[in-house]
């Protein structure tokens, strides 16, 4: 008699491996961002998050408290990545260090010469964002507090 047990136990050798591939990472991703949303967070930043982290990305979904709504004035002005200064050289940052590594892993991995000078140039790149970053929010901050002390 075929019983269904039996065939799932008989395909299971074939899965092998198939969570440790990506497979499992990249569902556990899918649904940490349905768990993210229904916490008032961001669906990509987690789906992203959980690529890398995985299991610990969930639990810090699952044990943080959901986020509260922002006032009416914010949810009326849309948010964008380079509406100011300090968001933009940290964005251009990032997209530095993701470019960076890339050319790290090329030049670790195949062994082509020009891609360390690259990965330098990719190195000081991030650095210069950073301090002009960390110098835009300086100056944001101080005039909110003579906005606020007036």
């Amino acid at each position: 008699m075929h019983n269904f047990v039996s065939e799932i136990v008989n395909q299971a050798p074939q899965q092998n491996g198939w969570w440790l591939n990506g497979g499992g990472w990249f569902v556990l991703a899918l649904v940490n961002a349905g768990l993210a949303e229904q916490k008032n967070r961001s669906r990509w930043n987690w789906f992203l998050v959980s690529l890398l982290l995985g299991p610990i990305a969930t639990f810090f979904i699952v044990v943080w408290e959901p986020v509260t709504e922002p006032p009416l004035e914010q949810q009326l002005e849309p948010m964008h990545p380079f509406k100011r200064l300090d968001d933009r050289y940290l964005t251009l940052a990032f997209l530095a260090l993701v470019l960076t590594i890339g050319a790290l892993l090329f030049a670790a991995v195949g062994s082509i010469g020009y891609m360390w000078v690259v990965a330098g140039v990719g190195a000081a790149t991030v650095v210069v964002f950073l301090v002009l970053f960390r110098r835009a929010r300086q100056k944001r901050m101080a005039a909110r507090t003579r906005a606020l002390s007036s």
